[in-house]
């Protein structure tokens, strides 16, 4: 092969072809061409056709003849084009969208689209003229077909295979000797032989396979039904979700919470979901780990319940004035809020049912607090955990996307009618209740293309919206969700179906089953509430919408982060949060540890501003306990804001803001020496932050039982200029006097300063207007490159006495600091 080739190749489908000699432009006459003033004059006059004849052939232009010579160049422009994407392409799977590409692909046919199947074969050596001669010339173990040839299964696989067939053998013959099924059913030994117990074992395990609803009334519902009985094993301590083994094969999984979740897609796609988000297509998710809860009260004990949800909620929540509508909000343990929560109200005839659902981290706790609650009580609890399933979308595709594979039992529904609305963000928060047929019975997915609503009666519809529209139960009850389970036909029996009607879609009868479902419009978000097993049917027709891409749990936190939302890990304070934060510091403190003392960082060392050496606060995590101290020992030393204190240690008297370090250290130490006697517990239980404003009474010590909680605040925070934020970052206040030099500093008009006039480092001339340690008012949550805004952005929390205009932000074992603008941020 000439060695050259590939270089020629590419060389050539770069070079775009042009006409030199264009036909539209006539070739020139003899003799001097006409002057300016020669052509102003016989145009003032007008030319006729006679004597546009008489003008020199130089000053004529053929139309025609131009827009054919253009048409060529535009034509081999876009050949150029794509030539150029494959140049370097020697096969042919290697010019499928990164979304489609196949690590087995190379040497396995049935991963590349059927279209390309025949070049891949010619390419991998295999002649497939003749189809009963196969010759494999350069490729090793595949035939004819692309198939491997006599696919050959690991020991460990023929060990487990072994393993599990001793397993199931002892099984039996414990049946066989006791008489009884897996189910404890005795049955009698004598007149049935070992067939008549095997069909009776496999009628079982059909029984066990049908899909029925897994829900428990005031109690806590547990797995008695699994998705695939095979993989009951895997799932003793953290289940798995109706869509695991699809996010299995394309997503890295966590394991958190109970639960196995997709974390992120192992495709790059940070720039393609916030483009898919914000541009073009949609994003989604399924958060059915997001469980849920349905209370159901007489009408009589509505005014019970309402007191209970003002309660819980801080009186943020009425059921009077949210009657058959969505509302989202926090909800509180003694003032304090444990976490986010959803809450749709219906109310019927006879009952008013309220549909509750929580994020994982808290479901458990807040389950067992509310049917303790109401247990002498009418008003029952469903705990729907594993029997409702949900989907989220999100982005300018995502409506489109939902109709076009939400197929309504009854005609004119108004969620149906929304197809026209361009501008997603005039849709109020609202929800929608109807029954849906099977959306596997369509070939492809189809768009609503009627009524044709013109502006006014697209106006009258958003307005309706507003109002208390009417909500059907059918989804919230568990003889509708078993209905729906009835006749649900796998893809065996649906392919028979569709045999008969090739390329349409498949007709609807009245025995195929109307699925109960739910949509709510939250913020830019719709979120699909249905029956668990109806999760997977939806979920794969939904990926198969084109401009559709699916997001883990990092994709969910960066689009809440570009839009400027606090995610779940940004909750910090909240006892859940909290508990977060001090595993993610403990685990990062023993990656650290375990590393070579050459390959780690050493924070002790590290210069920071005007001599000082070394992280005062944990260098491995959010340090809250750090902060709490430090912040309280400055306002002890603040004449301006004296703190009530009682006697201490004589070896940390408050005298000056030199004692910062020692007290910090102090408490860092005991601390650790709780972590080391396995008293984590004491430290969880006093979290040393809240949201809730605080006033400082009664005296304290300076000690982790006895200090009161620092009371911080959320903000966002936007680079100036350039700069690159992380995570667990540090935020200084302006030092005092010294506003107008980082105001200058702000405005680019200080010069001789590193990073573009926007960063000021331990320079001599500059020491003096660094912040010092008593600077410090607040932790960054997270941060990074926002693709919104063009520029590093964060989300932090401050000292809610010292919030401004400007502050001043440092990396961890950095001596940079970064002026970045505030903004106050809402957490509800």
């Amino acid at each position: 092969m000439d060695p050259t080739a590939k270089k020629s190749r590419v060389y050539n489908s770069r070079v775009i072809r042009t006409q030199i000699n264009d036909p539209a432009f006539l070739a020139p006459s003899k003799g001097p061409p006409p002057t300016a003033a020669q052509l102003r004059k016989s145009l003032a006059k007008g030319i006729s056709s006679q004597q546009n004849q008489q003008l020199p052939q130089q000053s004529r232009l053929v139309v025609p003849e131009l827009l054919a010579a253009r048409d060529f160049e535009v034509r081999a422009l876009e050949s150029a084009m794509v030539s150029s994407k494959t140049s370097g392409a020697s096969r042919v799977f290697q010019s499928l969208p990164r979304s489609l590409r196949r690590r087995t692909a190379s040497h396995n046919v049935r991963r590349i689209p059927k279209r390309m199947r025949k070049k891949a074969l010619r390419e991998m050596g295999i002649v497939t003229k003749n189809p009963l001669v196969a010759v494999v010339s350069t490729t090793k173990g595949v035939g004819s077909t692309g198939k491997p040839v006599n696919p050959k299964l690991g020991r460990g696989r023929k060990r487990w295979t072994l393993l599990r067939r001793i397993k199931l053998l002892n099984y039996a013959s414990k049946w066989k000797l006791k008489g009884k099924l897996p189910d404890s059913t005795w049955v009698s030994t004598q007149g049935s032989g070992l067939r008549d117990k095997i069909k009776a074992l496999k009628k079982q395990l059909v029984e066990l396979n049908d899909q029925i609803d897994n829900t428990s009334t005031d109690k806590p519902t547990t797995i008695s039904h699994l998705h695939q009985i095979r993989y009951a094993t895997r799932q003793r301590k953290f289940k798995w979700m109706a869509t695991h083994i699809w996010h299995a094969k394309r997503a890295h999984m966590c394991k958190r919470w109970g639960w196995n979740i997709p974390l992120s897609p192992t495709q790059k796609c940070y720039r393609n979901t916030s483009r898919s988000a914000r541009i073009r297509g949609a994003v989604a998710f399924d958060t059915s780990y997001y469980s849920s809860l349905a209370v159901n009260c007489p009408l009589d004990k509505i005014d019970e319940l309402s007191n209970y949800m003002r309660i819980i909620t801080d009186n943020k929540f009425d059921i009077t004035k949210n009657t058959n509508k969505s509302w989202s909000g926090f909800i509180y343990n003694s003032t304090e809020p444990i976490g986010n929560v959803l809450i749709v109200s219906i109310q019927s005839q006879d009952q008013l049912q309220l549909l509750l659902t929580l994020h994982p981290s808290i479901y458990d706790s807040f389950l067992e607090q509310i049917i303790k609650d109401f247990f002498e009580s009418t008003i029952s609890i469903d705990d729907c955990k594993y029997s409702l399933g949900s989907i989220e979308l999100t982005g300018p595709k995502s409506l489109t996307a939902l109709q076009s594979i939400i197929h309504p039992c009854l005609p004119n529904s108004d969620f149906m009618n929304l197809h026209k609305i361009s501008d997603l963000t005039t849709i109020p928060n609202t929800v929608f209740t109807f029954s849906v047929s099977d959306p596997r019975h369509s070939t492809k997915p189809i768009l609503p293309t009627n009524p044709k609503l013109s502006y006014d009666e697209q106006l009258d519809l958003l307005i309706s919206l507003k109002k208390q529209p009417q909500l059907n139960n059918g989804l919230l009850s568990s003889e509708n969700r078993n209905e729906s389970y009835k006749n649900q036909q796998s893809l065996k029996q649906l392919g028979k179906r569709k045999y008969n009607y090739p390329g349409e879609s498949i007709p609807v009868t009245s025995k195929d089953p109307k699925i109960p479902i739910m949509i709510i419009k939250r913020g830019q978000n719709w979120i699909v509430q249905m029956p668990w097993f109806w999760i997977l049917p939806f979920w794969y027709t939904l990926v198969h919408v084109p401009h559709v891409q699916f997001g883990g749990l990092k994709q969910y936190e960066q689009l809440q982060y570009e839009r400027k939302l606090i995610s779940w890990s940004d909750m910090v304070f909240t006892p859940t949060g909290f508990v977060q934060c001090e595993l993610e510091r403990t685990e990062n403190q023993k990656k650290w540890i375990k590393r070579p003392v050459s390959k780690r960082v050493n924070y002790t060392k590290v210069k920071i501003s005007n001599g000082e050496k070394g992280e005062l606060l944990s260098p491995f995590g959010l340090d809250w306990r750090g902060l709490q101290v430090l912040r309280l020992v400055t306002k002890v030393t603040d004449n301006k804001t004296p703190l009530p204190l009682q006697t201490i240690d004589e070896d940390f008297q408050i005298k000056s803001l030199s004692n910062i370090q020692p007290i910090v250290t102090a408490i860092s130490s005991t601390e650790q020496q709780l972590r080391d006697s396995h008293q984590q517990q004491l430290i969880l239980k006093h979290k040393p932050i809240t949201i809730i404003p605080q006033n400082y009474s009664n005296p304290f010590k300076f000690n982790i039982i006895d200090m009161p909680p620092l009371q911080i605040s959320p903000v966002i925070l936007s680079s100036v200029g350039m700069g690159n934020i992380k995570p667990n970052a540090r935020i200084y206040s302006v030092p005092v006097g010294c506003g107008e030099t980082w105001k200058t500093i702000s405005t680019g008009e200080s010069t001789g300063i590193s990073g573009q006039n926007l960063k000021m480092v331990t320079t001599d001339n500059y020491s003096t207007q660094l912040p010092q340690l008593h600077d410090l008012i607040g932790l960054v949550t997270n941060g990074s490159f926002n693709l919104v805004d063009g520029k590093c952005t964060c989300i932090g929390y401050i000292d809610s006495q010292m919030i401004a205009n400007y502050v001043l932000v440092r990396n961890i074992a950095s001596s940079v600091f970064t002026i970045m603008d505030v903004q106050k941020c809402k957490y509800q």
